[in-house]
């Protein structure tokens, strides 16, 4: 855990980036400090270089706290269960836990500060985005960034090995399998999630790129169609046969690492660890990076989209402080500032602003664009299954593909076990 207060700046006249306090909150309109919980993300490594612009602009100090992804979740569900008004804005994740949050009252809505605001100009973000952010017809955050499940591999290594990188599902397993032996075992053939509770977030696009999908029209899970145990198999053996050692307990931060250390050929994560993989200062891969779409199975390639947000607490005692902070962190100006970090923006205006597509000036990042560009049109926004005990389900799924991975079960026991999972637990949804 990282905690640390920033200094407060003096209240400046706004400048390019944060515009006038749209919300018609009754709490906390003149309150000078608002408290930040964030997980560890690109999106928040971004951010908090420019929070000391935030304060001097407004006058409100920001106190930040970050964590460890689920240990952010665990600290954000405390404060919201325990209706503590110690916290006022926090990262969440709407496709994950918008449902469960929303029905327990937890987000306070953002629709009348965004129409209030003269400047914030909510209809820029376009429509799957806002539709993400949308629980029960009312916007629970605002958007930070748009994601989504990509193919990075090493294109030194692949010239070096007289291999071409792989195009479907079906080609994957054999381009790995020729990495192992022409590498002697020295590279990692793949690096990808295996822990349970993050792993459905890169199994998704396998199962969709299949033409499945998490349930069924009535709302009970898919897991009973045949074709979900060979999903299920794709994905372990990889997982099992050509990633690194202990890949049952790795997210994106140890496959990011893996893959800048120049330890791994291929790395199957999210198009937002662009920043990490591609940093002058800690990757050893710079300029040796190729991106390419979720590798096609028999529906085409679909991968996983979704958008992170920013919320308010419904207990924050200084709501308008805090709006003042979302409106300027999702604004335009700071969500083009937050492009030189390899911040994918969700606005349309700022992803087809010239400064930032003027930054698109090597082929990775021309390759990454493209392939995000890809993301967003055909990607699915069900990164789980729905409903209100959506991390539940996710951890069913993945602690089922788990012990396939670890040679405990096979794919047609894991795809029971999903299935029987799943069921008193969609049930729940009504």
């Amino acid at each position: 855990m990282r905690y640390k207060v920033l200094s407060a700046g003096l209240a400046l006249a706004l400048a390019g980036g944060l515009a006038a306090c749209g919300g018609g909150s009754d709490s906390g309109g003149d309150a000078n400090e608002i408290s930040l919980v964030m997980s560890n993300h690109p999106w928040q490594k971004a951010i908090e270089p420019l929070l000391s612009e935030f304060e001097q602009a407004s006058g409100v100090k920001v106190k930040v706290q970050t964590f460890a992804e689920q240990q952010a979740r665990d600290k954000i569900s405390l404060n919201l269960q325990s209706r503590s008004s110690s916290m006022d804005v926090f990262m969440t994740l709407p496709s994950r836990e918008g449902l469960q949050f929303a029905k327990a009252g937890y987000y306070a809505p953002l629709d009348d500060y965004m129409t209030k605001s003269t400047e914030y100009d909510a209809a820029d973000f376009p429509a799957a985005v806002k539709t993400g952010m949308t629980v029960q017809e009312k916007t629970v955050a605002a958007p930070i960034n748009v994601e989504g499940v990509v193919l990075y591999y090493r294109t030194d290594l692949f010239q070096q090995y007289g291999i071409q990188p792989p195009k479907t599902l079906d080609e994957l397993p054999t381009v790995a399998a020729a990495i192992k032996e022409k590498s002697g075992g020295k590279v990692t053939p793949i690096a990808l999630r295996g822990q349970s509770a993050a792993l459905p977030f890169t199994f998704g696009p396998f199962l969709h790129s299949q033409g499945l999908e998490w349930t069924k029209e009535d709302g009970t899970p898919a897991f009973d169609d045949p074709a979900a145990a060979d999903v299920i198999n794709r994905y372990a053996t990889l997982a099992k046969d050509f990633g690194p050692p202990g890949v049952v307990n790795n997210t994106f931060t140890q496959s990011s690492a893996l893959f800048a250390a120049g330890n791994a050929a291929m790395e199957l994560e999210s198009s937002n660890e662009i920043g990490s993989i591609n940093d002058p200062k800690t990757s050893k891969v710079v300029g040796k990076i190729g991106v390419l779409d979720f590798p096609a199975g028999s529906a085409g390639s679909k991968s996983t989209v979704l958008n992170w947000g920013i919320a308010i607490s419904s207990y924050s005692k200084n709501k308008d402080a805090a709006w003042k902070f979302v409106e300027w962190a999702t604004g335009k100006a700071t969500q083009l500032k937050l492009t030189s970090n390899g911040i994918a923006p969700p606005r349309t205006s700022v992803a087809q602003d010239k400064t930032y597509t003027d930054t698109l000036n090597t082929e990775t990042l021309k390759q990454w664009n493209e392939a995000l560009a890809n993301v967003q049109e055909n990607g699915s926004t069900e990164v789980g299954p729905v409903g209100v005990s959506a991390p539940e389900m996710r951890k069913v799924v993945g602690d089922a593909v788990g012990k396939v991975i670890l040679g405990q079960a096979d794919a047609p026991a894991a795809a029971k076990e999903i299935q029987d999972g799943l069921t008193p637990l969609l049930a729940k949804n009504g």
